[in-house]
């Protein structure tokens, strides 16, 4: 237990405080072979080489370290460096099995170089160190991921139920976005790539999973943000982009251009920014536009500057695949909690809406009936004498026998005169006598 400790206790150490000890060398002929790079001057990389987009070839050299008999594992933190070959006196490593990205174990008795074709922009994040540390460094890896795919999991099944029970597809867009950022975190996570999964089917998986994202983005932005009521016109532009990002992903897989992949990225990312910019517009508006905006905001800054900017060679801050997934957690509890206070708004909302339709069906009914009743009191006026007074019986509660014998006149000739005053009030029964007399005592 107290090894274990006292290597945990390395392994952050060594973090914070190790000295980066490998160079780099970018050969843009690409023609250079391992013999012909040795003679090249290596620049030091402080955390990773990041440069604009090139078709260059990168060349790392670890240099010989006599004073050490420990193993060493390099390792490139990124899913397009599978193609990366290492050599150790002029020796072919063979990679490390199941794991997430590119490792090779070594000795320091003799310098290392790696050779590595870029894909796309070159920005890979690197590290070099010794076997114990690479080691608990993995599963502490493993154990984070573990931990947000368990979260994700549990809120996308949360939504799912939440949708079944309130009929709210807010609730379904909000799972299928998690679901499309967390597929995509398990691939930039490397972890098709730990079962060795194609690279090709891994392209295409994350060209698809660009289309399923940007469509779930905005139906949720959407959704949640009533962006119907208040920027009716912003669903034309979303299309639009949409459009073109199925367009690049079909060009991209037909020309297998890196330049299509970059303008994909940027298409994504502005379809997401959109919908940002449109919550920022509409923060005052209620507290869960607030949640969305302050939720969002890790997440999609980081993805910019991870997956746009750095295909330029900029980068505004550290991002890589833990901030983003730093992000992506923020995100899920902010969203989670904004989605229920916004179920809980319109619930309310709703409560109010059918007080308010029930009072204004009832003023209605009144109207109608007040309209209703006009006529009849002015045809109260057009009764005889006779019916008059038949009428006022009928209103007291007599029947056709007492109304008879106190107007000293027979049953028939009553049943006469309540037949004259049904059809003058076009009315059916006496009931309806009682509502009119009501009506003319107001």
């Amino acid at each position: 237990m107290k090894n274990k400790l006292l290597f945990i206790l390395l392994f952050f150490v060594s973090n914070i405080f190790a000295q980066s000890d490998v160079y780099y060398f970018k050969d843009t002929t690409n023609n250079l072979t391992l013999e012909t790079v040795k003679n090249k001057e290596f620049i030091l990389v402080k955390k990773r080489v990041l440069e604009k987009y090139t078709n260059s070839t990168i060349w790392f050299k670890i240099p010989a370290d006599s004073t050490t008999k420990l193993r060493y594992v390099f390792r490139i933190n990124s899913i397009r460096a599978n193609n990366a070959i290492a050599y150790n006196y002029n020796r072919e490593l063979k990679k490390l099995g199941f794991q997430r990205y590119s490792s090779f174990k070594f000795s320091r008795k003799h310098p290392t170089y790696v050779k590595l074709k870029s894909n796309l922009s070159p920005h890979f994040p690197i590290e070099l160190k010794t076997v114990e540390e690479s080691f608990y460094k993995e599963n502490f890896k493993y154990l984070i991921n573990g931990f947000y795919y368990g979260i994700a999991f549990l809120v996308i099944l949360f939504s799912i139920n939440y949708f079944y029970f309130f009929k709210d597809k807010a609730f379904l867009y909000y799972a299928f976005l998690l679901m499309s950022l967390t597929f995509s975190f398990v691939i930039t996570d490397g972890m098709l790539t730990y079962f060795n999964v194609d690279d090709k089917i891994i392209e295409t998986l994350i060209l698809f999973d660009y289309i399923f994202l940007a469509f779930c983005s905005s139906k949720f932005s959407n959704k949640f943000l009533l962006v119907d009521n208040y920027f009716p016109k912003v669903k034309r532009y979303a299309y639009v982009l949409g459009l073109g990002i199925i367009l690049f992903v079909i060009l991209y897989l037909i020309f297998r251009s890196n330049e299509l992949y970059i303008i994909l990225n940027i298409l994504v990312f502005t379809i997401l920014f959109m919908y940002y910019f449109i919550s920022v517009l509409l923060f005052k508006k209620s507290v869960h536009n607030k949640i969305f905006t302050i939720g969002y905001v890790i997440l999609l800054f980081s993805g910019l500057d991870f997956f746009v900017f750095k295909n330029f060679g900029i980068s505004l801050f550290e991002s890589n695949s833990s901030t983003i997934k730093v992000g992506g957690f923020v995100q899920i509890i902010a969203l989670s909690f904004a989605v229920l206070f916004r179920e809980k708004s319109l619930r309310k909302y709703n409560f109010f809406m059918k007080n308010e339709i029930i009072k204004f069906s009832k003023e209605i009914e009144e109207l109608t009936n007040e309209k209703n009743l006009e006529p009849k009191n002015e045809s109260i006026e057009n009764l005889s004498l006779r019916e008059r007074e038949v009428f006022n019986l009928i209103v007291v509660g007599k029947s056709n026998k007492q109304i008879a014998s106190e107007v000293n006149i027979s049953v028939n000739t009553v049943k006469y005169h309540v037949k004259k005053i049904y059809g003058k009030l076009n009315i059916k029964n006496r009931k309806e006598v009682l509502i009119i007399k009501n009506s003319l005592k107001h």
